[in-house]
C-alpha cells in the first residue's frame, strides 16, 4: 500500500503538485486548515488522517527524538535537491516504503 503524505508549510505548492502528477496522494497543511499550526498538532492531525509527514523542517526530526508517536516523517533538505529530484525522492519513498516500515521513523531522503 503506497504512503499518503501530509506536506507541511515548508513544502512548496509546485512540489505537492509534482507529487500528485507522480501518483502520490499528497495534501498540504493549508488544504486541511493546519497552516501556522504547531508541529506537534500537525503530527497529531497526520496520525488521524493516516498520513506520513513530508517536510524539510528540522523541528520534525527533533520531535521524533522525543518519542511522540507518528506514522512517519519523510525528511529532505530543501537546498540539497532540485525540485525534480525532491519530487522523485519522495514519490519513490511513497512507493517502496510501507506504513508499517514508516511508523515512528524518519526517512532521510
Amino acid at each position: 500500500m503506497p504512503l499518503s503524505v501530509l506536506c507541511d508549510e515548508h513544502i512548496k505548492y509546485y512540489v505537492i503538485e509534482g507529487l500528485r502528477r507522480q501518483g502520490v496522494d499528497a495534501v498540504s497543511v493549508q488544504q486541511v486548515h493546519l497552516d501556522a499550526t504547531d508541529d506537534e498538532l500537525i503530527i497529531s492531525a497526520a496520525n488521524q488522517l493516516g498520513r506520513v509527514i513530508c517536510t524539510c523542517d528540522d523541528d520534525f526530526v527533533r520531535i521524533n527524538s522525543t518519542g511522540i508517536p507518528h506514522l512517519g516523517i519523510l525528511y529532505h533538505h530543501a537546498l540539497m535537491y532540485s525540485i525534480g529530484d525532491a519530487i522523485r525522492a519522495v514519490a519513490l519513498a511513497c512507493q517502496v516504503l510501507s506504513p508499517d516500515e514508516m511508523r515512528n521513523r524518519v526517512e532521510f531522503l
